[in-house]
């Protein structure tokens, strides 16, 4: 089963024990699930291999470089929980990972709660992985190296510290 991606800000999410079971902080909510015509972007990814080629996609986006945390969702779990996602175009400097962009559409008050739940899952198995603003610059550096990004088509801020 496939697996989507999502950036978030996991000290947001850790504000109130999750873990513990209380409730997901407004912040974490307000600002890591951030909607645009009720629509929420994620990436997808076969296995958790690509995870770093989700990264160096998200960070070949970035004004500037700092450090990310992305949980891993379970598709299949989305979709029980009547989430729906569908194929949409991505902006990424990662030509060859543009078409893995999805958007989790139609969400909701009761929808985006699920999905919080499953980050909050998500989060309690260990299912985040962290880039730290070196791993990306790394990242980004052995793709500019390889050909597989363009140094030019990198925003100014993060082309300045890839060069």
């Amino acid at each position: 089963m496939s697996l989507l991606l999502r950036k978030i800000e996991k000290a947001k999410w850790m504000q109130n024990d999750i873990r513990g079971g209380e409730d997901v902080s407004a912040d974490a909510i307000t600002n890591c699930l951030k909607t645009t015509a009720n629509a929420l972007s994620v990436w997808e990814v076969g296995d958790e291999s690509l995870v770093p080629d989700a990264a160096l996609a998200m960070a070949s986006q970035f004004d500037h470089l700092d450090t990310i945390d992305i949980v891993l969702l379970c598709q299949g779990a989305l979709g029980k929980a009547g989430l729906e996602v569908k194929r949409s175009a991505a902006t990424t400097a990662l030509s060859e990972f543009a078409a893995n962009h999805r958007d989790v559409v139609g969400l909701t008050y009761r929808k985006l709660g699920e999905l919080a739940r499953l980050i909050v899952d998500g989060i309690k198995g260990n299912r985040v992985r962290r880039y730290t603003k070196g791993k990306l610059l790394e990242l980004l550096r052995g793709a500019v190296a390889s050909g597989r990004i363009s140094v030019d088509d990198l925003r100014e801020g993060v082309r300045c510290k890839v060069r």
